[in-house]
């Protein structure tokens, strides 16, 4: 176990004080139509590796349940639970839990597949928020969120 300089914790420390800008965050309807703010996986693991290092951070699962396998007119529905924990290469860490759900799938194997991955991700999304508003945590923010709508769209590029 080793530990990050003082310069490196201040620009850790720094980074993660920052909100999230919009070229990260995609939204998705949520219940009763409303719109829901989240960062994508893939995003997110980019972010945690710029923060703290390619090889200042590990993730793993601790605990996975498959709650459900339902087979219902020859579809599979799966709910599965995942804890991850996040730990930086100091040893402070988060634990979160994380849920994923796959829904009328015709293979038994992809539709636990799937669930399982989605319970992963979302776990290691909110043990991730967990560090600070640059990993997520300012999406719970409402008043930001509302700043964020009004703001301009990012131009994309393709590199």
């Amino acid at each position: 176990q080793s530990v990050f300089t003082d310069e490196e914790h201040e620009a850790i420390q720094e980074c993660l004080r920052q909100r999230l800008g919009p070229k990260f965050i995609s939204q998705r309807t949520g219940p009763g139509g409303s719109k829901l703010a989240y960062i994508e996986g893939w995003k997110l693991i980019n972010l945690a590796n710029e923060t703290f290092g390619f090889n200042g951070w590990s993730h793993s699962v601790t605990n996975q349940t498959v709650d459900f396998v339902d087979h219902i007119n020859d579809r599979y529905y799966v709910g599965v639970s995942a804890l991850m924990k996040v730990q930086l290469k100091d040893g402070v860490y988060h634990e979160d839990i994380g849920y994923g759900v796959s829904e009328g799938l015709r293979s038994k194997a992809l539709s636990i597949e799937k669930a399982r991955k989605e319970a992963a991700t979302d776990g290691l999304k909110r043990a991730l928020k967990n560090f600070g508003n640059a990993m997520g945590n300012c999406l719970g923010d409402k008043d930001y969120l509302k700043c964020l709508v009004k703001a301009p769209k990012p131009v994309s590029m393709i590199c």
